[in-house]
């Protein structure tokens, strides 16, 4: 359709439509770079967001990672505490078991010693006791009794060892006596007639009991022994003469062969036993 024709018809300039043209294609071009632009942004974006995810993740992991590192090292610090002190229980273990050994082998040897220090007394004492029994066999002679009753055997002989002519035998004290009865390292005798009487303490208290003549005996003066042992005798018995009675005691054989020892080569003396059975001759 025509413009009126009392209008001025509007002719675009060639020119115009060239630039339109150019404009047109500029725009197109920004479009398609706008696009590119879009999309690399886009790429770009989800390339942040993944990275911030990998770094989130990172995150998380190293902090496992140092949990797990720190608990690691608790445990490696508990464990080391344990270990050292298992060391120590062995170094302890190992000390004491070493001084066992020690202990076990000084006793193995004082145990040595002792069996050849055993070996070598016996030995002596073999010795020694022969020498004792020969002294012995010279020194016994059997005790004459004193009385005898009309119309009976003759008494049977009691060996006696008064030691050698000269020497007497006691003890330290009447206490020392007793003591050594009660313990039984000493016996004590009463001799009359035909009879042999030994002491007994009952509650402490002496009583005589009938016995067989012992077939070894020391011989004691009369004044030596105890007062109450006499009169209890004399009352518990019969009031024999004191010319008549004969006392004496048992010895144990270490007592024994002090005497022996202490008599050997002396012409007399005092032998006193102690009250642990041990003698000194005065």
């Amino acid at each position: 359709m025509s413009p009126p024709a009392d209008r001025p018809t509007i002719v675009e300039p060639p020119n115009l439509k060239a630039e339109a043209a150019s404009l047109q294609k500029e725009i197109a071009v920004l479009k398609d770079k706008l696009a590119k632009t879009q999309s690399q942004l886009t790429a770009a974006t989800a390339a942040v967001e993944k990275a911030a995810a990998q770094a989130a993740g990172a995150a998380a992991i190293e902090q496992r990672t140092m949990y797990s590192l720190s608990k690691a090292r608790k445990e490696l610090a508990t464990a080391s505490q344990s270990l050292k002190e298992v060391r120590n229980q062995i170094k302890e273990r190992e000390a004491m078991s070493a001084r066992i050994v020690k202990d076990i082998k000084e006793k193995r040897r004082i145990r040595s010693e002792l069996k050849a220090q055993i070996k070598n007394e016996t030995r002596n004492f073999e010795k020694i006791q022969a020498v004792l029994d020969q002294i012995t066999a010279k020194l016994n002679r059997p005790l004459q009794q004193k009385q005898q009753t009309p119309g009976n055997t003759p008494p049977a002989p009691v060996p006696r060892q008064p030691a050698k002519k000269g020497f007497t035998l006691r003890f330290a004290s009447d206490t020392a006596l007793e003591t050594l009865i009660s313990r039984k390292k000493v016996h004590f005798f009463a001799l009359a007639g035909q009879k042999t009487w030994q002491l007994k303490l009952a509650n402490g208290r002496p009583v005589y009991i009938a016995v067989k003549i012992p077939s070894k005996i020391y011989e004691m003066e009369t004044t030596t022994v105890p007062a109450n042992y006499t009169a209890v005798f004399s009352r518990q018995v019969a009031a024999f003469g004191r010319s008549t009675v004969t006392w004496g005691v048992t010895l144990p054989d270490q007592t024994a062969a002090s005497i022996n020892r202490l008599i050997k080569d002396r012409d007399g003396g005092d032998l006193i036993i102690m009250p642990d059975g041990e003698v000194i001759l005065n």
